[in-house]
């Protein structure tokens, strides 16, 4: 894992949006690097902008949680969308959640519906869950 981390330090300095996301996992997690989240928001902020969909979501993820970072479920839900729109199930699961519960964005149940059937298409078994409350399968 340090071993891991150094490269994927190395790759991430260099702009590799890939890279970025899998050190702030890394540093999130305490894998090979001393844990970090506020470094992890940093390294997910900078794959995010570059259109990466998994740090996308998890930098939803901290602003909805306020790790590393003040909570901010308005930027939660705008990082989630953009994840979303890409086409990634976890996130399209989280936008589903803030419009069911108001959080970060006004309560919608029909396009929270909306998002848990494309994350359930995909296999999301949450949002299989979330679809059942509402009646539908």
């Amino acid at each position: 894992e340090v071993e891991a981390a150094k490269w994927y330090r190395k790759a991430a300095e260099q702009g590799f949006a890939v890279a970025q996301f899998n050190l702030g996992m890394a540093l999130a997690k305490g894998w090979g690097v001393a844990k970090d989240e506020i470094e992890a928001v940093k390294w997910y902020r900078k794959a995010g902008e570059q259109g990466f969909a998994k740090a996308q979501c998890n930098l939803g993820m901290a602003l909805a949680k306020g790790q590393g970072m003040a909570k901010d479920e308005v930027e939660a839900v705008k990082w989630y969308r953009k994840a979303a729109e890409q086409g990634h199930a976890p996130a399209q699961f989280n936008l589903g959640v803030a419009l069911e519960n108001g959080e970060g964005v006004a309560k919608d149940e029909l396009k929270a519906v909306k998002w848990y059937l494309k994350a359930a298409e995909k296999g999301h078994d949450k949002a299989w869950g979330a679809l059942r409350q509402f009646g539908m399968f």
